[in-house]
């Protein structure tokens, strides 16, 4: 099954591309036994994922800096302490992401084996690394402001790498530009940009609409970041928006939430820059100056959190905006991931405040996620497995659970048209299997992405390897192992290819990239 993804669709939703009935419940053996000729090995194309996964697993970034402000990266789960309503709480998921400082990646497209005569040879190329969104809030910065910072966003896009992807967006919906490295196209959109109208509107009074819609944008922006092959940063540009009512909380996690299981950093930068207020006379002292400035200092409050949340950096009270966007690019080089599965939670929607410890703690200074919100229901284990599968698939994260191997192979149709041949190959050897029937069972998911030389996804095809392996025939098979076949037809170009693989007996995964560049 191959799934399009339409022009201005901001996530990839194979796992619902199309109506498909839920399975019926598996009939007990007993009832039903194993037909003696059925095949061991069977392969079919799917869009409902089947293995188990974590409920309400919540994931914590945490950035530790030294005394110099340089990000460590030598700490250790046991180096943490994680407190949910002051309660400790067991760190069951650790692990670092390490970001910048490596060589660009690259791959060779071709395998050994030949497949066809008319195969050609890929080059090694070099594919995106970096991903930035740049996010104005034209709906609320003053047109001074929102030109300033126009024009140090065009000084630093002209710094970008060859290997970054750049996009332009806007909280009030007004179309700018997706994932790019023309760098003429991003400067020409951001020529563009003016004081914008929200489109969305509500049945609530005009400021609550307002921040609905500014907070549905930042969640659109989040969810289109999420399918970037890649490092992920958002750099929201706002003079930010009063959200410390309580009917906010709920998107604000939800953005918080979106973000970290994509692996998106938002950093932010209060576009007001020194905050003066012209109509305030600092010769006067008096509650009127001190709840003034409290008060625009509380509109920048979600700025702060989103950055806090997701291991970004929030920029403020300074007019030098060329500092300002080389913070908020530069992710900070370790965050570390801790996760865990709340005990006896209640599915009330309550704020759960979190803290997060360090040992030793006398020379580190922490940035963490503050808090969370309690789910109104329990999350579907199908569902969130979907999540994971489809996370990991515009990751570029490289992971190794499972002994698997990527080959690419493409030949010459005409020349306009080639194919692209996907080649997964299995060692089953180290798979765990699950005795039924006499057979020794497992079920191994295989999602195959393609994308483009700036990012963006093309198409994908997911398929289910069912292993019925019968006791006589075991060892034999397990040596053999096991080769998936996907092809695509493309034009010619430059492509990235994403696979996936997870299984449903060990829940092991294993994620890696490949590259191919098609000559015309």
């Amino acid at each position: 099954m191959k799934l399009p993804f339409a022009a201005g669709c901001l996530l990839l939703s194979w796992a619902q591309a199309q109506t498909v009935p839920a399975p019926p419940p598996p009939v007990p053996p007993q009832q039903a036994p194993a037909n003696p000729n059925s095949p061991e090995m069977n392969t079919r194309e799917e869009t409902a994922t089947s293995f188990k996964s974590h409920v309400n697993l919540v994931m914590v970034p945490v950035v530790a800096r030294d005394s110099r402000g340089a990000a460590v990266g030598n700490l250790t789960k046991a180096n943490f302490q994680l407190f949910d309503k002051g309660r400790p709480q067991e760190i069951t998921r650790f692990s670092v992401q390490k970001a910048g400082g490596e060589p660009p990646l690259e791959a060779n497209a071709v395998s050994a084996n030949p497949l066809s005569s008319g195969e050609e040879k890929g080059h090694t190329v070099a594919i995106p690394e970096r991903f930035v969104a740049y996010l104005f809030d034209d709906v609320h910065l003053a047109p001074a402001d929102l030109a300033r910072v126009r024009e140090a966003a065009e000084r630093h896009i002209a710094g970008l790498k060859p290997t970054d992807r750049a996009a332009i967006f806007t909280m009030s919906g007004a179309p700018m530009l997706d994932f790019t490295d023309d760098k003429n196209r991003l400067i020409e959109a951001l020529d563009r940009l003016r004081p914008g109208v929200m489109t969305r509107v509500g049945a609530m009074s005009g400021g609550d609409t307002l921040t609905f819609g500014s907070l549905d944008a930042i969640k659109d922006v989040v969810r289109r970041m999420a399918s970037a092959p890649g490092q992920r940063t958002v750099m929201l540009i706002s003079p930010g928006f009063f959200t410390i009512d309580p009917m906010f909380f709920s998107d604000k996690n939800e953005i918080l939430d979106l973000a970290i299981r994509a692996n998106v950093i938002v950093s932010a930068m209060d576009a007001r820059g020194l905050y003066t207020d012209p109509a305030l006379d600092v010769s006067r002292t008096g509650g009127r100056l001190g709840s003034s400035l409290m008060r625009e200092s509380m509109r920048s409050d979600l700025l702060a959190e989103m950055a806090a949340g997701t291991g970004g950096s929030f920029f403020q009270n300074s007019n030098d905006y060329d500092e300002g966007f080389k913070r908020l690019a530069a992710a900070p080089e370790y965050v570390y991931l801790l996760g865990f599965t709340p005990q006896n939670l209640k599915n009330d929607g309550s704020f759960h405040p979190l803290r997060v410890t360090v040992k030793p703690s006398n020379s580190l200074s922490l940035q963490a996620r503050h808090g969370y919100y309690a789910p109104k229901r329990l999350d579907d284990a199908e569902e969130t497995a979907r999540q994971e599968i489809e996370a990991a698939l515009f990751s570029r994260e490289e992971i190794l659970e499972l002994p698997t191997e990527l080959h690419l192979q493409f030949f010459k149709v005409d020349a306009r048209t080639a194919r692209l041949a996907v080649l997964v190959r299995l060692s089953l050897r180290q798979f765990r299997y699950r005795k039924a029937d006499g057979r020794n069972d497992n079920d191994v998911t295989i999602v195959t992405g393609l994308f483009d030389r700036n990012g963006i996804y093309l198409q994908g095809i997911k398929k289910v390897l069912e292993l019925r392996l019968k006791d006589e025939t075991l060892a034999t098979r397990l040596a053999q192992g096991a080769t998936i076949r996907n092809n695509f037809d493309v034009a010619p170009g430059t492509y990235l290819v994403r696979m996936v693989v997870r299984d449903s007996e060990g829940q092991l995964m294993s994620a890696t990239n490949a590259a191919v560049e098609i000559p015309r």
